[in-house]
């Protein structure tokens, strides 16, 4: 297959600009959706977290599918699934019928974006050309999540939601008749992609996140059957050995492990505090979407412009000591946030009169800008770390599966980290908005400062207790034993 043009080259990534603005849109949608579809708790944690879980489920054998069959075809195919599940979002009459359509969008970027890639490099040399594809591709991802705050919220205050997800049907089209006429050569590995077992997958993880998110609010028998599908699809999985086609070189590397979990960690972090910021300050409708934008949008702005950087500390410090660095000041962020929050939001709930004399109050934004810089500059050096040690920990023929499995875990712990927050009662609740949501804000930031720290211990102890095994050549429960 011939090399595409630059210009192509830029058209096609825009599934991953799409794709980023899907990610981190549903947070400035949130007041809205569940002001005017009167979304419970529960619910709306589902809605959340459908697309990640969408995502995570079929990213797996994305890869696969695209280099099993015609590429162009898989991306084309991801590209509709995406355009579709946005027109059903902006349709949508209830919470199932929202889910629907972010389980559609998910599952289409999960096809499209590693199609996007072989598509892009595909004809390139090795060396500075693709370098430039490959770079524009992560770049378009990082402007899209930047852009799904900023244009949505707009949307969303000025036109409505519904107009917050029809916004990116435009671009659909332009993908779609950009790419329409490209040639691409169908690929014949004799792989078989295992898309039944990662259909199940997916309706495993949304089983469990939406039973996590909703035990305090469900039906019990409603959950008594959602776990008793749980559990058939757990042991379905389990005795075919999980989805069939990833190799077992990759998931049984303590080094890619440890990376899953501290990123998971960090990411349960990252989208529960996100989440839980969104619905304290949007609004009883929504209307301040933009606002909550613009309070957000430092984050990821301070995530491109240190990525970098972090890159460049890993190389001369080391993977585990760079992302430990990167938690640390994750968790102190949130940390001050969660304490300024609670402090501020008290603050102003207070009439005039109870105030001590002379207090001048001080804006929410002093408190939350620094902190989402804290944040991103925390991205900056735990999303490079992590990335780098687990490809460096797995054969080089599987590099790009391993990529992509990052990607699952770190989508499986936004998910968690938002069920997890409303499982515990820390999402303020729709009474509570506008009138003083700093206790429970401040508890949820706490919260999702602990999940990256829960993260990198758990990362530590794998790490730790493989290294041990390997100085002893025996498992450590058969060391204790002999001690005995």
């Amino acid at each position: 297959m011939a090399a595409v043009s630059r210009f192509r080259m830029i058209i096609i990534c825009l599934a991953l600009l799409l794709e980023g603005m899907s990610t981190s849109g549903i947070n400035v949608q949130l007041g809205a959706l569940r002001a005017e579809l009167a979304l419970g708790e529960g619910s709306l944690q589902f809605v959340a977290s459908a697309f990640l879980i969408a995502y995570a489920g079929m990213l797996p054998i994305a890869g696969s599918l695209a280099d099993s069959f015609d590429r162009r075809r898989i991306f084309l195919l991801g590209i509709v699934f995406f355009g579709l599940g946005c027109v059903l979002c902006a349709l949508a009459w209830s919470a199932e019928s929202l889910v629907t359509g972010r389980i559609v969008q998910g599952a289409g970027a999960a096809l499209s974006a590693p199609a996007a890639l072989a598509l892009i490099t595909a004809g390139l040399p090795q060396g500075l050309e693709r370098n430039r594809a490959v770079a524009i591709y992560g770049t378009m991802g990082a402007i899209g999540f930047s852009l799904g705050l900023v244009v949505p919220g707009a949307a969303v205050t000025w036109f409505g939601w519904r107009w917050s997800f029809l916004i990116s049907v435009p671009v659909v089209l332009l993908v779609l008749a950009a790419t329409w006429g490209l040639r691409s050569a169908a690929q014949h590995h004799g792989r078989r992609p295992d898309v039944l077992g990662a259909v199940v997958l997916t309706v495993g993880l949304m089983l469990a996140v939406h039973l996590l998110g909703s035990m305090s609010t469900s039906e019990p028998l409603r959950m008594l059957a959602q776990l008793a599908l749980l559990v058939v699809a757990a042991c379905w999985l389990m005795l075919r050995r999980g989805v069939r086609g990833i190799p077992r070189a990759v998931v049984t590397e303590p080094r890619f492990i440890a990376a899953c979990l501290a990123l998971g960690g960090l990411f349960a972090g990252v989208v529960g505090s996100m989440y839980v910021l969104s619905l304290a300050h949007a609004g009883a409708n929504g209307e301040a979407a933009l606002t909550v934008a613009l309070l957000i949008v430092a984050q990821p702005v301070a995530f491109s412009l240190t990525a970098g950087i972090g890159s460049r500390l890993v190389t001369r410090w080391g993977a585990p000591r760079v992302f430990a660095s990167g938690a640390v000041v994750f968790a102190l962020s949130l940390s001050w946030l969660g304490w300024a929050q609670s402090v501020l939001t008290h603050a102003h709930a207070l009439p005039v009169s109870q105030l001590p004399p002379n207090t001048e109050l001080l804006p929410v934004w002093i408190a939350m800008i620094p902190a989402m810089a804290g944040v991103g500059l925390s991205l900056g050096l735990c999303f490079p770390a992590a990335s780098v040690g687990a490809v460096d920990a797995t054969p080089l023929e599987f590099r790009a599966t391993t990529a992509g499995l990052l990607t699952t875990a770190q989508n499986i712990g936004g998910a968690l980290g938002i069920a997890v927050l409303t499982a515990i009662g820390a999402v303020p609740a729709a009474a509570d908005v506008g009138a003083d949501p700093g206790a429970a804000v401040g508890t949820a930031l706490l919260w999702s400062a602990g999940f990256a720290l829960i993260g990198l211990a758990s990362a530590s102890i794998v790490l730790l207790v493989t290294a041990d095994r390997r100085r002893t050549g025996a498992p450590a429960s058969v060391r204790a034993e002999v001690l005995r």
